[in-house]
């Protein structure tokens, strides 16, 4: 079974307060917006781990036999040749199993950390759960495999 972490109050007051931007859409990668220049953080504790998968118009995260659209770390790229994200020197192509600290948020809550744009393109890609794998701003994510 698969933890869920949420944002409490307080830790997303702090990120919200310290960011002095919107995340942005570049293709199918949706973005946070830059870590606070202060030196506050937060977010949740829940560890998002799952294969890519790209579908034209959506990267998804993977985790059994449930989509995530996800929301990755300020400075996440797309390349459309091969199709891939590119964030801290390292490529993630679809079918990469990825790993970093994060949690699942719904579409408002997406919306407060990174702005109206992500989180439109998130819940147009969202499933049933309505939920978006959202990577904690400023942390790093791996390959876990792939």
């Amino acid at each position: 079974m698969r933890r869920r972490a949420r944002l409490s109050f307080v830790a997303m007051a702090l990120i919200i307060a310290g960011c002095s931007s919107e995340g942005t859409v570049d293709g199918p990668v949706l973005t946070s917006p830059r870590p606070p220049l202060f030196g506050v953080g937060g977010g949740t504790a829940a560890i998002l781990t799952g294969s890519l998968v790209f579908d034209g118009d959506c990267l998804r995260l993977i985790q059994g036999d449930i989509e995530y659209p996800v929301v990755w770390p300020s400075g996440a790229s797309w390349e459309s040749d091969p199709p891939s994200v590119v964030l801290d020197g390292q490529t993630f192509e679809p079918g990469t199993t990825v790993s970093g600290e994060g949690g699942y948020l719904y579409r408002d809550h997406v919306e407060q950390l990174a702005g109206s744009q992500v989180a439109d393109a998130a819940a147009r890609c969202a499933g049933p759960t309505g939920e978006v794998a959202f990577f904690n701003i400023g942390s790093e994510v791996n390959v876990t495999s792939g």
